[in-house]
């Protein structure tokens, strides 16, 4: 092969559009559409000026790190494009932390508090952890309780890590398929912007 046509073939490669984001999540959110997934999402933005300090009572969120103004917005706006884009929501279970239930109240305007969502960073005994690990890979294994309806788990980056090595940035959203004995499947992510 010429030279040249080598060089013109790499930089049609190199310059090529990148698809529109359209293109790579539509087919995600036509899955979302039809129900039957589990949605996991991380809690929106938080304020990072701000530390979890007293987990004694975790009604008090004045000692955990929080959502921030911009995570507030972000809540709001994932919570508009489930319904912009008729996604159908089942139960919403949430970790007992304020971030999660506020990311929740703000989108859904409801939740279900679940021991099981706790945070892995702040569990010190490693059977717990455990425990934690498992208790989410059943629920990311078990199909919404309506065929037509997802569930939606807000939740923490390292359980999801732990428990089906998948990474999300905060507010990122990853969808599972449930199959149930055998386990589930990573279906794909999408960031708030992408919905």
């Amino acid at each position: 092969m010429p030279v040249r046509f080598i060089t013109l073939l790499l930089a049609a490669l190199l310059f090529a559009p990148l698809p529109l984001a359209a293109e790579r999540t539509g087919p995600l959110i036509e899955e979302m559409q039809a129900g039957g997934l589990v949605i996991y999402w991380r809690h929106a933005r938080t304020d990072w000026g701000q530390r979890d300090t007293d987990l004694s009572d975790m009604d008090r969120c004045e000692t955990q790190r929080n959502l921030s103004g911009e995570g507030r917005q972000e809540a709001r706006h994932v919570g508009a494009a489930f319904e912009r884009h008729g996604i159908p929501v089942g139960d919403v279970l949430t970790s007992h932390f304020c971030r999660n239930r506020d990311t929740a109240e703000l989108a859904f305007g409801r939740y279900e508090r679940v021991d099981g969502l706790f945070n892995l960073p702040a569990t010190r005994d490693p059977a717990r952890r455990d425990q934690l690990v498992t208790a989410l890979r059943g629920m990311l294994a078990t199909p919404p309780a309506d065929a037509a309806e997802n569930t939606v788990i807000v939740g923490h980056n390292l359980n999801l890590r732990a428990a089906a090595n998948v990474f999300i940035d905060e507010g990122g959203i990853a969808v599972f398929q449930p199959l149930e004995d055998n386990g589930f499947r990573h279906l794909g992510s999408l960031t708030p912007e992408e919905l």
